[in-house]
């Protein structure tokens, strides 16, 4: 035998202990979701590729994980039936004899309240209803409009109430300025300023900590309600100083007979949708 043939005798041996050892240690059969911190939790996948009930997710980074800090931190539960979800209406959310908001109300469930989905049913209208059962032993409706997948909790200024992803609560940074932060990391959610109505600036003031304002290109303009006030949600895309990071602003005005509130949510594109269900959990005075 040539020293050719032993050569490519070794190449072929070389590459079937490949294929061996890749198929005892391919990482890609183990189902895991990685956490923001880097560790990390099992997404629950049964052996025949469907999520066991219950199972969870952390909140998906920017694409190519570029921008972990602008990810909302939230705790998903994966679209199965049954699973958990809250009630994020800032007046509760009715429960009724039917999927149909002309069905009989059985009871009214309060902001935060979680939930034990049991059937799901999409309308015609293209509205979706959740089965729940109620403590009673009653079967009753509420819209998933209502609804998040994430566990919320009550994050709270003197003056406003809103319903954040569990992990978040306010700093107060100055006089009438709170920061929300996730388990009191640097990067900011929401920056609220409040104040007597008669003293609201022409423009919201922008934190020192992002761009100035004629850095910021605008996005789209979105009508909003904060509990029962209607509002205007500016969305503008911006990068972060330092890091290059794309980032989203939603930037609101809130005003009421004696006070104006402003909030300025940063978050990245695919967040971008909890906005309206956070701002929808809020109440001010």
């Amino acid at each position: 035998m040539t020293k050719l043939e032993l050569a490519a005798w070794g190449l072929v041996l070389v590459l079937l202990g490949a294929e061996i050892g890749l198929a005892v240690f391919r990482p890609w059969d183990h189902h895991i979701a990685l956490s923001l911190s880097g560790s990390h939790t099992s997404s629950l996948v049964s052996a025949n590729g469907s999520p066991s009930p219950g199972a969870t997710r952390l909140g998906t980074p920017s694409a190519g994980g570029v921008c972990p800090d602008v990810v909302v931190h939230k705790l998903e539960q994966l679209d199965t039936i049954p699973r958990s979800a809250w009630v994020h209406a800032s007046d509760g959310v009715n429960v009724r004899a039917a999927p149909s908001s002309s069905a009989t109300r059985l009871t009214t469930l309060a902001t935060g309240t979680q939930l034990n989905l049991q059937g799901k049913q999409t309308n015609p209208d293209g509205s979706t209803w959740y089965r729940i059962r109620l403590s009673d032993g009653r079967d009753g409706w509420l819209s998933g409009r209502y609804t998040t997948n994430y566990p919320i909790s009550l994050a709270s200024t003197d003056s406003l109430k809103i319903w954040l992803p569990v992990g978040y609560q306010f700093q107060s940074v100055a006089p009438g300025k709170m920061e929300a932060h996730y388990k009191n990391r640097p990067m900011t959610l929401l920056y609220v300023e409040s104040g007597a109505s008669d003293k609201a600036p022409t423009e919201t003031t922008v934190p020192a900590s992002l761009p100035p304002r004629s850095a910021w290109t605008a996005r789209s303009t979105e009508q909003a309600l904060v509990g029962d006030l209607s509002a205007t949600d500016h969305v503008f895309g911006i990068r972060l100083a330092g890091s290059g990071c794309a980032a989203l602003v939603h930037e609101v005005r809130i005003t009421t007979a004696t006070r104006y509130y402003d909030l300025i949510f940063l978050l990245d594109e695919p967040s971008s949708s909890v906005v309206a269900q956070l701002l929808d959990s809020a109440t001010v005075q």
